[in-house]
């Protein structure tokens, strides 16, 4: 995995024209996948990480109930690929009662990722 260089990640579509990035919208489940997919292949390189999941989908967490479960798949993503779990550092309170209040309105599959990332960081 390559190491982040801080330069910007393209927020460009077709024909140049620009896309709004995932932070400006933070509910947007739909805006942060594109974003955390391109993450993965910038300049050869996988720069997603723990940090990234987190810019990436907390506030869609925070949100909805889509936004829960597209914060657990990730960190699955980048777990299975990287190794890294995730970082009590990274969740505040905020978050962590977002994951457990929607927890049972998840289907179980869901559900087991969700405890998979709680039982992470607490």
């Amino acid at each position: 995995m390559g190491a982040y260089d801080g330069r910007q990640i393209s927020n460009s579509t077709k024909a140049g024209q620009p896309q709004e990035n995932s932070r400006f919208r933070p509910t947007n489940v739909e805006l942060a996948n594109p974003y955390w997919v391109e993450l993965a292949s910038t300049g050869g390189c996988d720069l997603r990480s723990g940090g990234f999941v987190i810019e990436s989908f907390r506030g869609r967490a925070l949100a909805s109930l889509a936004g829960v479960v597209a914060l657990a798949r990730a960190y699955r993503q980048l777990f299975e690929k990287s190794g890294e779990k995730p970082r009590p550092e990274l969740f505040d309170g905020e978050l962590l009662e977002a994951l457990k209040t929607r927890l049972p309105d998840l289907s179980n599959g869901d559900q087991e990722l969700v405890r998979w990332v709680l039982s992470s960081v607490e």
